[in-house]
């Protein structure tokens, strides 16, 4: 998902975060629009020419469907038409990546291929922008129009804290409440309107979206069906939506899932159960992989294990520096709160990211932060108006306003000794990304206090006795923040749903394509069949089966900013 925590870490993405091309051609549309600001806000749905092959929509909603006299916002749609020959019984597939904070809007323009294989042609597929995310309303800023501010604040926000330093997590005890103190005081009038930046808001908002559409079809609002893929914090959309609207499911596959209780309780305690054996596949698959396609291979997993150890202790005694300005924009240290920020990106996209961390582990062998320091963002510009990645979205704000706001102040640190305790905790889940995740998660709630109305609180956990329609639950077998344990409990709260279980490492199943994955969620989406009991699909494809240079020539080092969440196409919390 992708609140986890957000630290500054960056990583270098394949050529797939540019503009996803559809995989069959369409007709251009001359006159387009390029900018949500250029669409006028509506109570209907009025569908505009945008960007590649979409159509857009800014959909006008109220900030409180039970208490209307509050006012209005604004939501975000962007639309991928089926012309299939089936097209004239399609239905919308609304799409949420994950986050909280996560934009649907760019997920639909890059990740078009993968939704269309994941969930077949027949259908359209809607991607929109969340409350207080991206192009949709309310503002979240806690930097109003401070945006260079709001940028480095961004870049800096979550650092690892070092376990064995008391003074980083006391560091970070100490930024958490500043950052809440700050933002609630940015949105502390009287009409303010963060507080309705809410999953149980959203989750109102996608259903009268439904209603909307089927009232353009010419066909009843009251009888509509919700059609839904959700991702990380995708799922805690979707199983909410489940839990208010039981009868008005049409179709759900929820992807990598969270645990609804931990999330709503606000404690992300159990999100690492398999962190550190996501991150071990590494081991394996580099020593499978070859000296060819591994820079960090040796003669056994064990072998590279016991380096890889050595490398990170020694980083911790003793932190690397970066001082060329042919790699670095400014000088650079390299520690070992820097390495595990690494860390707890890399498992999410192995097949890019574990082959780059073979390369950043042999030159950090070497003492060589150079590689490293790239990746943590700190690279030399190649000009001097070098511009952000076309899909960069600030999501700090809107990850912890929505996040913090659905915990509703259920968990509280409100001692440093608590905190100390919580980091504890998860270096004994994870000794590679605990001490990453404790400082962006929970510990970011302390001092924000804006908090949902009374008719935006979700109580008690997401479940229903009956759906409308099964709902499909998906997870992998090595996933690093969603592991699959989550999927088959939260299928148990939601009587007649399954689980399908893709035996591959990465943060939901676009990790790794899968045809056999597609081919029961294709046959879910056609006449929600669900997969029979134990069904297990495995891979196309893992890491190291391609020579390095081959990884590395794909990549067109835009930065892939926000592990925790879905940048520019792929999968994070």
């Amino acid at each position: 998902m992708r609140l986890q925590s957000a630290t500054a870490l960056q990583a270098l993405a394949l050529s797939s975060t540019a503009i996803a091309k559809p995989i069959f051609g369409r007709a251009q549309n001359e006159t387009k629009i390029y900018d949500f600001a250029q669409l006028e806000s509506s109570p209907e749905l009025k569908w505009t020419p945008c960007f590649e092959d979409f159509t857009c929509a800014r959909l006008e909603v109220p900030l409180d469907y039970e208490d209307l006299d509050v006012g209005t916002t604004d939501i975000a749609f962007i639309k991928w038409t089926s012309n299939s020959t089936n097209a004239s019984s399609a239905h919308d597939i609304l799409l949420n990546p994950g986050g909280p904070g996560g934009s649907g809007v760019q997920f639909l323009r890059s990740s078009l291929n993968d939704m269309l294989l994941t969930l077949g042609f027949d259908n359209n597929l809607v991607g929109f922008d969340p409350r207080g995310v991206n192009n949709s309303g309310p503002d979240l800023s806690c930097f109003p129009g401070q945006t260079g501010t709001a940028r480095l604040y961004d870049d800096d926000f979550n650092t690892a804290v070092d376990i064995n330093s008391s003074s980083t997590i006391t560091d970070a005890f100490a930024r958490a409440g500043a950052f809440g103190e700050w933002c609630t005081q940015a949105h502390s009038g009287p009409n303010d309107t963060a507080k309705y930046a809410n999953t149980v808001a959203t989750a109102t908002d996608m259903l009268h979206y439904t209603e909307l559409a089927a009232e353009a079809r010419g066909e009843s609002a009251e009888d509509a069906e919700l059609w839904y893929y959700g991702a990380s914090y995708g799922t805690i959309l979707g199983s909410t939506a489940a839990a208010l609207f039981p009868d008005r499911i049409g179709r759900m596959i929820l992807d990598g899932v969270v645990d609804a209780e931990d999330y709503y309780l606000g404690a992300w305690s159990n999100n690492l159960v398999d962190g550190d054996a996501a991150i071990s596949t590494f081991f394996k698959y580099c020593h499978e992989g070859g000296n060819t396609s591994c820079a960090f291979w040796d003669e056994s997993p064990e072998a590279i294990e016991e380096r890889f150890n050595a490398v990170i202790e020694d980083v911790r005694q003793n932190p690397i520096t970066v001082s060329d300005p042919t790699f670095v924009k400014k000088p650079t240290i390299i520690t070992t709160r820097d390495l595990h920020s690494a860390l707890t990106t890399v498992p999410y996209q192995p097949l890019i990211l574990f082959p780059i961390l073979g390369l950043v582990m042999s030159h950090l062998e070497q003492r060589n932060g150079t590689v490293l320091a790239q990746f943590l963002g700190s690279a030399a510009p190649q000009d001097q108006c070098e511009n952000p990645p076309t899909f960069e979205v600030s999501d700090v704000e809107p990850r912890y306003f929505i996040a913090c706001n659905d915990a509703n102040g259920r968990y509280n640190l409100s001692t440093v000794e608590k905190f100390t305790e919580q980091v504890e905790q998860q270096f004994e889940l994870s000794k590679y990304m605990g001490e990453s995740w404790a400082a962006g998660t929970s510990i970011n709630c302390r001092k924000l206090e804006v908090f949902a109305p009374d008719s935006q609180v979700f109580e008690g956990v997401p479940s229903a006795n009956k759906t409308s329609n099964p709902i499909l639950f998906v997870g992998n077998t090595y996933d690093p923040v969603t592991p699959l344990t989550h999927a088959k409990s939260m299928s148990k709260r939601f009587a007649g749903s399954g689980v399908l279980q893709q035996d591959s490492v990465g943060h939901c199943t676009l990790a790794a394509p899968s045809k056999c994955t597609w081919k029961v969620t294709q046959k879910y989406i056609l006449d929600a069949t669900l997969p029979a009991e134990g069904t297990v699909c495995e891979p196309d494809e893992v890491p190291f089966e391609k020579p390095l240079g081959s990884i590395l020539g794909s990549a067109d080092t835009k930065i892939l900013k926000k592990r925790h969440h879905i940048q520019a196409g792929k999968m994070g919390w």
